[in-house]
């Protein structure tokens, strides 16, 4: 690896490198640098063109963060798995592929408005709220809320409260906190939304609405629960 400092050029040279490794021999983990670079970098830290990797083996979250402080470089490899309850789903936005837990929670008692949702996916573990990313992702969950009413005895009309909230006029000026989504593109909208006063946020309609989404004033109590990003959680040896 090659990288520029001031006017010259730095290399770091190839030593002799101990690997670690489980009794597994699928378990082998190595970062690899090319012998020969035909471009000086500008800076040490543009070895890393991003952050973090994410990946998986189905069941499993395999995630690479990168970081460079004070002349060292730092890699950190984890193995994580999703919350019960939750499910794992691997998403692309742009160049970024996401590992994300993903489950519906129900609010305790009383229907609850958008802030309640807001704070029910904070809680216990939780990322924030999210919705679906794609059509595929739509129709999975989609199944999945309508199973959650008809396991709990909930009106087949009572809807969840989704990833999103206008706070002007804009009608599609949407604010969302998942950067795993892309917004309203993955979003099947009701043809008459959005619709409601500001500040308004999105909801999954029940089965009259053909489980489409929709928005609704954010102050009003009137969604059963809310669809969650969760944390992963650390794989037990």
């Amino acid at each position: 690896m090659v990288f520029q400092n001031a006017s010259e050029c730095y290399v770091f040279k190839r030593r002799n490198i101990t690997i670690q490794k489980s009794t597994d021999s699928l378990n082998l983990i190595a970062v690899k640098i090319l012998n020969a670079s035909t471009e000086c970098l500008s800076k040490s830290s543009d070895f890393f063109t991003q952050s973090f990797t994410e990946t998986t083996n189905g069941s499993q979250i395999i995630r690479s963060e990168f970081s460079y402080s004070n002349g060292q470089y730092r890699v950190v490899y984890t193995v994580s798995i999703c919350p019960n309850t939750t499910d794992l789903y691997t998403r692309k936005v742009g160049t970024t592929t996401y590992q994300v837990c993903e489950g519906f929670r129900l609010f305790s008692g009383e229907k609850r408005n958008f802030y309640d949702a807001q704070k029910l996916c904070n809680s216990s573990g939780g990322y924030g709220l999210t919705g679906p990313l794609k059509g595929i992702d739509y129709d999975i969950l989609k199944e999945k809320g309508i199973a959650l009413r008809k396991q709990n005895g909930l009106n087949a009309n009572d809807f969840f409260w989704i990833d999103g909230i206008r706070y002007t006029w804009d009608k599609f000026g949407f604010v969302f906190e998942d950067e795993s989504h892309n917004g309203l593109t993955g979003y099947i909208m009701h043809w008459e939304d959005p619709n409601d006063n500001p500040p308004s946020a999105l909801y999954w309609y029940g089965a009259n609405g053909g489980y489409q989404t929709a928005d609704y004033g954010a102050d009003y109590s009137a969604g059963i629960g809310a669809l969650c990003r969760v944390n992963d959680v650390p794989l037990q040896d």
